[in-house]
């Protein structure tokens, strides 16, 4: 109630019903300002799976339909409700009134088709032709986005600007254009920060020889930086004029809800670098700033994300920086971020280096698509060969595969985040296994195995499946031994197979550089048949034994 009905929280706890006969009704609230009434079913599903019974729904639906008929008398047994009849008569009396009803639980499921058919008959059946009555569901998923923020989606809830020698295009997309001062701009960064670029593609990445650049020219001819800049691009959701500035030609005050600057981190950050905090003599100097209203927009997330790639079309962006759009990246984030593990899915220069709560892009990237890796060890070999291909969009495999790109192979939809982080933790304890004091060939060997050993303890230990969050001593200290072990029958197989061999004279010789050995899927593949078969040659033994050992003892 607190969130959808914007009650608040003691208004909210007074709004529950819940007990017997309250007809599947746990909460009812009121708001005589908006004419609405709130009716909610609240389930709790202990493992956070699934959806409500069948004949909880049933149930709500049936008091609904009680409450929607007057028939108020289905509720008398309840003494919560009792108490709000009178006031619920005289609501129902109200021709302005709206109905809203909500089911929530904490499950991760979406509802399925036959409640669906229940909530939408009864829409119909009240409200075939308007408002009076919606019914919406909220899942845990819905929950988890409330708390963590994921909702609201980028950028800042409302920003005043002020545009000189403003522009004003009304339509197809309302948008206004024109200078605004550099000071201005530097405490805008200032006061809102990163939210600012939350949307773009990347955030501000400090010292570049770019931005060195940037900000050079905002420090020692401000006056011509309109002229060397390409300025700023942003969206927001909706804008409003003020109304004494609507004829004025040589300034416009703005204020924009929902707004994001979609093109120009860079820009924006050296301009708040290379001004001081407070500036002695504020620069007199300008940026160009675009601002396109989504408000008529009938695919506006669609068209925002448009306009943010093909604004960054013009700078040096690569695959990986359109990957930090994709909705993918941001249910990881948000699913980590309540139990305080952070994933840096976009690159930028407060990015933290790598620890117990912190892992990035990159590290995920490996760790899935070696988990994604199939007989044929492509991904694999790619680890070596071509990282930067995972990052791919672009559709290589048959219109028969759920997935056709690289990118939406490796990171599925149906990839837990938990998942995701406890592989991320095995590929550092293997990486770690692997840093070991051999040198020459030896070396050569172990610096460019571990993808195709990380590759085998997924598939055959899946230490990336466990329920903890976090791996404990022991599980790294079994996957440290795993590793050491498999690199090792990997060596033997790659002198069985004639990747390798004994010098004369002692030491170690091979045709071939290893990073080129596994760089090629076809050797990975012909190394990783080597190895799986040598571990299944280790686990039979074990396996007859077992099974001899279970047989009735001979007297």
């Amino acid at each position: 109630m607190n969130r959808l009905a914007g009650c608040t929280l003691d208004e909210a706890a007074r709004s529950v019903v819940d007990g017997g006969g309250d007809g599947g009704i746990d909460a009812v609230w009121h708001s005589p300002t908006s004419h609405k009434l709130w009716l909610a079913q609240s389930k709790f599903i202990r493992d956070g799976r699934g959806e409500p019974a069948l004949g909880d729904v049933a149930k709500f639906k049936t008091g609904l339909e009680n409450l929607l008929q007057g028939n108020f008398a289905a509720f008398e047994t309840n003494a919560a409700w009792k108490a709000l009849i009178p006031k619920l008569q005289a609501t129902f009396s109200d021709g302005a009134l709206e109905v809203r009803a909500v089911l929530v639980y904490s499950g991760t499921a979406t509802v399925s088709e036959d409640r669906r058919r229940m909530f939408e008959d009864l829409r119909v059946r009240f409200a075939p032709d308007g408002d009076y009555l919606q019914i919406q569901t909220c899942n845990l998923t819905t929950i988890h986005d409330w708390i963590t923020g994921a909702d609201q989606g980028p950028g800042i809830p409302e920003v005043d600007l002020k545009l000189l020698k403003p522009g004003w295009l009304k339509g197809p997309y309302e948008t206004l254009y024109g200078l605004i001062p550099l000071a201005d701009i530097a405490e805008l960064y200032r006061r809102c920060g990163t939210q600012l670029v939350a949307a773009n593609i990347r955030a501000y990445k400090g010292r570049t020889e770019v931005n060195e650049h940037i900000a050079l020219a905002v420090k020692e001819e401000p006056q011509h930086f309109l002229y060397l800049n390409n300025g700023l691009t942003a969206y927001c959701h909706r804008l409003e004029v003020n109304n004494l500035d609507r004829a004025n030609a040589e300034e416009k005050r703005v204020r924009a809800f929902g707004f994001s600057i979609v093109n120009g981190a860079q820009t924006l950050g050296s301009i708040a670098s290379a001004v001081p905090n407070p500036p002695a003599t504020p620069p007199d100097g300008m940026v160009f700033v675009k601002l396109i209203s989504l408000e008529r927009c009938e695919d506006d997330l669609g068209f925002a994300e448009r306009i943010t790639r093909s604004t960054n079309f013009q700078n040096q962006i690569g695959e990986r920086d359109f990957v930090a759009l994709d909705e993918q990246q941001e249910r990881i984030a948000n699913q980590l971020v309540l139990s305080g593990i952070a994933y840096h899915y976009k690159e930028g220069e407060d990015t933290p280096a790598p620890d117990a709560t912190n892992f990035t892009l990159d590290e995920a990237t490996t760790a899935c698509a070696l988990m994604a890796s199939g007989p044929d060890c492509d991904f694999c070999a790619r680890v070596l060969a071509n990282r930067r291909s995972f990052w791919s969009f672009d559709e290589v495999f048959p219109v028969t595969d759920l997935y056709r790109s690289r990118y939406a192979k490796i990171f599925r939809p149906d990839l837990s985040a938990r998942t995701i982080w406890r592989a991320v933790q095995v590929q550092r304890a293997v990486k770690a296994a692997m840093r070991t004091g051999e040198t020459g060939i030896r070396k050569e060997f172990f610096e460019n195995s571990r993808w195709l050993i990380l590759s085998a303890i997924y598939v055959r230990l899946r230490p990336q499946l466990g329920d903890a969050l976090t791996l404990t001593a022991a599980e790294t200290a079994e996957q440290t031994t795993a590793a050491q072990d498999y690199a090792e029958r990997l060596w033997t197989v790659c002198q069985t197979k004639g990747f390798v061999s004994a010098r004369a004279g002692g030491g170690w010789e091979a045709p071939r550089h290893f990073r080129s050995v596994f760089s090629a899927a076809g050797d990975c593949q012909q190394l990783r048949g080597g190895l799986l078969a040598s571990l299944d040659a280790q686990a039979a033994p074990a396996t007859a034994g077992a099974q001899s050992n279970s047989g009735t003892p001979q007297t």
